[in-house]
């Protein structure tokens, strides 16, 4: 690989700041868009270095920060790295198990909120052990061990102007290696325990500098829209690539609001997971059934044949015809200005990816995992393949190993677990290349597959193994479905929990959204019947050890709050199992 543009990320950070291009970053606020310069950015990352410093954080210490995402997150980052020190972020909605697990494997002793009243009730009697809770809301409730986040960048300001301060934080930066610890992320723990993951400044600047090559972005003309969690490496490391190409940054407030959102900002940029874009996706595919007469025929007959061609293959003249009348206007009420979406964290429904190609959005999915920073293999503009994860990264070796898993060396790939030299050896080969722990294969065009994870194969108690993930998302391709678990572990067939679609439901029974209710849509038998028949159809394409024999339907609403999914929004199967042991049970009396 090419030489590291930057020694580290801060450098990066300050020469984008002092970029006369850059034209800083935003935040919503009760429905308002805040400014925060790139002069403010910069000021106020050395002050609260400074000020840190001066409440005795030291080198290698950890920092944690339990807040949404917004420009006051990367500041509180930037800082930390600037003390040689880590940030070791936290989600909203841990478990206290996971929330006292993660400090004390980090040692942070610093704590970053947004309001104290965000935190989960049972997390606040943990409060204590922070030696300094700094909350960002100057509305938050404060604790005895708490300092409010401007008056810390006051004090940070007062002190920049000692002796002691006068070049502190320039021998700071210019002292970072690339080989010093950037972050310990743990993992979501959909499995298990999270482990944390380390991650150098040399795994983060060969990413994002890789990066420039596949989706090359203009300081001018690029708006991006941050809606996930920073939390998660996906969009922190977005964050930084974003950065480092000196574009403007509109961090969201919630992803509820993204619609709203999308029509405020147009955004060119966007990463998403798979969730969103299946939100975005009946959204727009809803329109029909509010339209009347003439109307409504175009538009539900634009929906189908977007749903059913083939992307890429040159466009038909009805399909020229529909996008001038409705594929246009599908996408202008999404900002109208997408140049590059970005689908990771997992698989995209194939149905979905096809509609949104074929209406116009360039959608673009990829692969990867925190322990490789994230990103292994993506499509981009220049080399796509719809229904793959795409080509490796060029700075990359990426190989299929035994049993078909992947297998990851070079610059982005991780450092080790913290605290666990154990699992380090065995994830490791003895050439150096990282197990990922997920099965793959290169096809004839040398992209790049996922077929599921090892740790997932599930084995029946006739000795078969069954690998859960391509079968759930062939099942949840039903409209009237939300998601599927595959249940066969020790178990003599294999089963479904399956979650319904309310909205898919809803359409697919014709009522008007007053007289539904999930209740009435749990018993009908059209549902029933429309699901067994979808089922029914998935069997065939599947070995005989491998075919749903029984399914059950559950109508609660998948949430991270409700510990169901992970932060990136995919199923923790181990608490699921645990939540519907007696409908899982019941399907094998």
């Amino acid at each position: 690989m090419e030489p590291l543009q930057y020694t580290s990320l801060v450098s990066m950070f300050f020469a984008t700041c002092s970029r006369d291009d850059f034209g800083g970053w935003y935040k919503r606020t009760d429905g308002q868009w805040l400014h925060y310069s790139r002069d403010f950015l910069r000021d106020s990352a050395i002050y609260l270095s400074i000020a840190l410093n001066n409440r005795g954080l030291k080198p290698h210490d950890s920092v944690s920060i339990i807040a949404p995402s917004s420009p006051e997150w990367f500041i509180a980052d930037i800082a930390t790295q600037i003390n040689h020190a880590q940030v070791a972020p936290l989600f909203p909605n841990i478990s206290s198990e996971n929330f006292t697990f993660q400090c004390d494997d980090s040692g942070a002793q610093i704590l970053f909120v947004n309001t104290i009243a965000e935190l989960d009730e049972p997390l606040h009697k943990f409060l204590p052990r922070f030696k300094l809770i700094i909350c960002i809301n100057p509305a938050s409730e404060l604790p005895e061990n708490g300092i409010y986040w401007n008056n810390l960048i006051d004090e940070g300001k007062e002190l920049a102007e000692s002796n002691r301060y006068f070049s502190w934080v320039d021998d700071q930066i210019q002292s970072i290696r690339p080989d010093d610890l950037f972050s310990i992320i743990y993992t979501s723990g959909s499995l298990g325990s999270p482990k944390g993951v380390d991650l150098s400044q040399r795994n983060m600047l060969a990413q994002i500098q890789n990066l420039v090559e596949l989706f090359p972005l203009n300081s001018e003309e690029d708006v991006c829209l941050t809606i996930l969690p920073v939390a998660h490496i996906l969009e922190r490391m977005a964050v930084y690539f974003y950065m480092l190409n000196g574009v403007r940054i509109y961090f969201g407030d919630t992803p509820k609001n993204v619609a709203t959102m999308l029509t405020e900002v147009h955004p060119t940029v966007m990463i998403v997971v798979p969730r969103i874009l299946e939100r975005l996706y009946e959204s727009m595919t809803m329109i029909g059934d509010k339209a009347k007469g003439f109307k409504r025929l175009v538009i539900q007959n634009a929906v189908k044949l977007a749903k059913i061609s083939e992307p890429g293959k040159g466009r038909s003249l009805m399909q020229r015809i529909y996008d001038r009348l409705v594929y246009r206007k599908m996408r202008d009420a999404l900002g109208g200005k997408f140049k590059l979406i970005v689908s990771g964290s997992c698989a995209l429904n194939k149905s979905i990816l096809r509609f949104l190609l074929n209406i116009g959005l360039p959608v673009y999915e990829g692969y990867g995992m925190t322990e490789c920073s994230p990103v292994v293999s993506a499509n981009c503009p220049k080399v796509s393949k719809a229904g793959t994860i795409g080509k490796p990264l060029s700075q990359l070796e990426v190989k299929i190993g035994d049993n078909s898993e992947i297998w990851v060396k070079g610059d982005s790939v991780f450092v080790g677990y913290h605290n666990d030299p154990v699992t380090n050896k065995r994830v490791f080969t003895e050439d150096g290349f990282f197990k990922t722990g997920d099965q793959g294969f290169f096809d004839s065009d040398d992209f790049l597959n996922f077929t599921g994870r090892i740790k997932e194969l599930l084995k029946t108690s006739t000795g078969k193994y069954v690998c859960p993930s391509p079968i759930e998302l062939e099942i949840s391709r039903h409209p009237v479905i939300e998601q599927a678990l595959v249940i066969a572990n020790n178990r003599k067939f294999a089963s479904a929990v399956v979650w319904l679609n309310p909205e898919g439901a809803r359409r697919l029974l014709k009522f008007q959204k007053e007289e539904f209710s999930v209740e009435r849509a749990m018993q009908s038998e059209r549902v029933r019947e429309a699901i067994n028949r979808h089922i029914t159809r998935v069997n065939k394409k599947l070995n005989h050890w491998e075919q749903i024999r029984k399914w059950t339907l559950v109508g609660d609403e998948l949430t991270v709050e409700s510990g169901l999914l992970t932060p990136t929004l995919k199923i923790r199967r181990k608490v699921a199992e645990e939540v519907y042991s007696q409908q899982i049970e019941a399907m094998y009396l």
